[in-house]
């Protein structure tokens, strides 16, 4: 295929396709910050794994749920999404269709396709800076005020750290957008 991947590069003649499986071009300090917390997110997902399944086994065999499964595992869908979202939109692996980028490739419109790919860049950049923004008093309050999920006396978890969860994972897919964002401005420059 010809056309334009979100990697850039190569001139206007010899565009990579917009469905090439090239590996990302790596960032010096992202990249390993995305790896790291895609990482911690798989081994929160091991976590609710064991402790879905000792809830089960608990129930099943004497009778005795573990004590905040619920709020544990609620917080740590969340706080996978989070961790992963970096590392998604740095592989290019976070959904979204392809078909009208498809139909512009097919017909040798690879500009109109990358001002799309920019557009979507860009709008990723506003969403998860406002996501940020907002999540920085959130994790104030929950730090300063004490709040937590659970019911006292059987199990409470503070949600401060779902909260930087949430910050650091907002952050992190900003600033990945806007890695794209400029190598797909660069590249319809040069």
């Amino acid at each position: 295929m010809t056309g334009y991947d979100d990697n850039g590069g190569g001139s206007e003649s010899s565009r990579p396709g917009l469905f090439d499986s090239a590996v990302p071009e790596p960032t010096p300090v992202l990249t390993p910050l995305t790896t790291a917390t895609n990482t911690v997110g798989a081994l929160v997902v091991l976590a609710m794994v064991v402790i879905v399944n000792i809830d089960v086994f608990g129930r099943w065999l004497a009778n005795s749920p573990l004590a905040g499964t619920l709020e544990l595992t609620e917080m740590g869908v969340v706080a996978v999404v989070y961790l992963t979202v970096a590392h998604a939109v740095a592989g290019k692996r976070l959904t979204r269709s392809d078909a009208l980028l498809g139909l512009l490739e097919r017909r040798g419109s690879w500009r109109t396709g990358a001002v799309l790919r920019l557009a979507f860049n860009v709008a990723g950049v506003v969403v998860f800076t406002l996501i940020a923004w907002g999540q920085g008093p959130r994790l104030v309050d929950a730090w300063t005020r004490g709040y937590f999920k659970g019911n006292v006396g059987i199990f409470t978890a503070p949600t401060w750290p779902l909260e930087a969860i949430m910050l650091l994972g907002a952050t992190a897919a900003a600033l990945q957008f806007l890695v794209l964002a400029m190598r797909r401005l660069r590249d319809l420059k040069g």
